[in-house]
């Protein structure tokens, strides 16, 4: 029996499965158990078998009886935004306090929040192929979205990401982002808080910003450069050409931009992805924003940007089994090749 025919056999025994978040007692991370979202034929299949879905296949495409059967969230010039029909975090009013079964041995709560599809009008259009206007707007749209879902006082933390080519988990062709809410801050977030703040405790100022600052006078790492945004590969990377792209400005609230500042944050995000595009054609490769969680209104120590993560290689066991990751691309020749471009 799959795992899809096993989720199959638990739905139609007891209903809908509503997502919960359970915490790992050693880690204290969070892990969120969504049945339900197996219900979607692709996530069973390897990216090479991946079927390519037809505009008049595809759920997302303008006048198609996906979109005719969805609630429209936001819609203007090329971009809309859905509910997404297998939420990680659903939309409920219900406890959301921390509950021990297992006679108080685990922890587990409802994954309650909110899960939104941001999409890009044009089937045929491909992440790396955005124009910076587009860019713009689907940066934009995600922002005001967000600020919409954080007035939902369940919410503690808002993660827009978008994945892209089959190895990055995109399962539908149709280019689109999504956004989640959740109930609990998220694990990379609270570690890179912990992180931080320990920094301000010793050198009174922000690690981003100070790394900023190393990074413009090194410039070995820096990839390019705006007026408002650095991108650049990391010291410490985890991926080939892996990128962040961070407000040279401190700020630790994506949500908080202004329509100039995401004008240049597309510049320099379209900037990266069409370099990467050129000396990796087809890469698949996911994106993601991290910011300061929704509980907090502002923050001396931490700092929003976008990470790229392009899906070059895979992690093996020793990566899995000891957590220490392997890259065998140096942050500084990946940033040579892309300033190359």
């Amino acid at each position: 029996m799959s795992l899809l025919d096993i989720n199959k056999r638990m739905e139609n025994e007891g209903g809908f499965i509503p997502p919960v978040l359970r915490q790992n007692i050693v880690t204290g991370d969070w892990i969120v158990i969504a049945p339900g979202r197996s219900r979607r034929p692709d996530d069973f299949i390897h990216p090479k078998s991946k079927p390519v879905k037809s505009k008049e296949e595809c759920p997302f495409c303008v006048g198609s009886a996906g979109f005719k059967n969805s609630d429209i969230l936001s819609n203007h010039g090329d971009v809309y935004v859905i509910e997404n029909k297998f939420p990680a975090f659903y939309q409920k009013k219900t406890a959301t306090r921390s509950y021990y079964p297992e006679e108080g041995f685990y922890c587990e709560r409802p994954s309650v929040g909110q899960h939104e599809v941001v999409i890009i009008k044009d089937h045929n259009l491909g992440l790396t192929k955005f124009s910076k206007a587009l860019t713009s707007e689907l940066f934009w749209t995600i922002l005001e979205r967000y600020q919409k879902i954080k007035q939902d006082d369940q919410i503690f933390q808002i993660t827009p990401i978008y994945n892209h080519g089959p190895e990055a988990g995109a399962s539908i062709d149709h280019p689109h982002a999504q956004i989640f809410g959740s109930g609990v801050v998220a694990n990379t977030v609270n570690r890179e808080m912990d992180g931080a703040e320990r920094y301000f405790g010793i050198n009174g100022v922000c690690v981003y910003c100070d790394i900023i600052k190393h990074e413009r006078k090194e410039k070995s790492r820096v990839i390019f450069e705006n007026e408002y945004f650095l991108a650049f590969s990391p010291y410490a990377s985890r991926y080939p050409f892996e990128t962040w792209i961070i407000p040279k400005r401190h700020q630790s609230q994506f949500e908080t931009s202004s329509r100039n500042e995401i004008d240049e944050f597309a510049d320099a995000t379209t900037e990266v992805l069409y370099r990467l595009e050129k000396i990796l054609p087809d890469l698949s490769l996911n994106m993601y924003i991290r910011t300061l969680p929704t509980t907090m209104n502002d923050c001396d120590y931490y700092h929003w940007y976008l990470e790229i993560a392009p899906r070059l290689t895979t992690f093996g066991g020793f990566e899995m089994g000891s957590g220490l990751i392997i890259n065998i691309v140096p942050p500084e020749k990946a940033a040579e090749y892309l300033k190359s471009n």
